[in-house]
């Protein structure tokens, strides 16, 4: 009986995560864009409401859920059996367009729904000291910048990473998006936009980061 159970599992498993891409211990994947530095434990809810439990990270570059299994990676490309996925203890939903999935974050009443995204920009090659080399010969560049902000690639090619995020709220029952302060600024009425501008200056609000687009978002309630 066990072992019919296991076979079971095993089988559910292959049919519910169909992946394409078996990388193996040589493939190198620069955490950079990926949204966590390392692959974390989560689970999946199944609209048939069976979840699965593994490590997951999501690259915010391509937009795609990976999956690891000891030394190899592999990426979902199937969502349509998806009702949740949780990563720790944040919350994604399938955004059912490609395989992108959506961010879910509290901002007060509402849910601000994220859409990550990467964009890398080659800056060179880097040299000695943190010293990159460019078409017009050489820049000087923080290492700890390139750490926390670039990417480094093992022929030493160094990338500026982007954020080019875009947010989806309900406002007034409808689904509207945005990406920065120009494009959330036309949400809301002429009366209110100087308001908001000065919200933004204020606390210092940077649509790159999330949390604070969600912040911004539970001010502009009081409104």
């Amino acid at each position: 009986m066990k072992t019919i159970y296991f076979l079971f599992k095993t089988l559910l498993i292959l049919f519910t995560f169909p992946f394409i891409l078996s990388a193996q211990e040589t493939v190198e994947m620069s955490s950079d864009v990926f949204l966590f530095d390392r692959f974390i434990n989560g689970k999946i809810l199944l609209t048939d409401k069976s979840y699965i439990e593994t490590q997951f990270n999501y690259d915010c570059e391509k937009q795609e859920l990976y999956y690891k299994d000891g030394n190899e990676y592999q990426m979902m490309y199937n969502t349509s059996n998806i009702d949740t996925l949780w990563i720790g203890n944040r919350k994604f939903v399938p955004a059912h367009e490609g395989v992108r999935f959506f961010e879910c974050i509290p901002a007060g009443d509402r849910i601000l729904l994220v859409d990550w995204k990467i964009k890398l920009y080659y800056k060179g090659k880097r040299g000695a000291m943190g010293v990159v080399s460019q078409a017009g010969g050489q820049a000087s560049f923080d290492m700890s910048l390139m750490q926390n902000k670039g990417l480094s690639n093992p022929d030493n090619s160094v990338y500026k990473k982007d954020y080019q995020n875009t947010y989806r709220i309900y406002l007034d029952g409808q689904q509207v998006s945005f990406s920065n302060l120009k494009s959330f600024l036309k949400l809301y009425p002429d009366t209110h936009r100087t308001a908001i501008r000065q919200l933004v200056k204020e606390q210092s609000i940077h649509f790159d980061d999330p949390w604070q687009v969600a912040k911004l978002i539970v001010l502009c309630q009081t409104m």
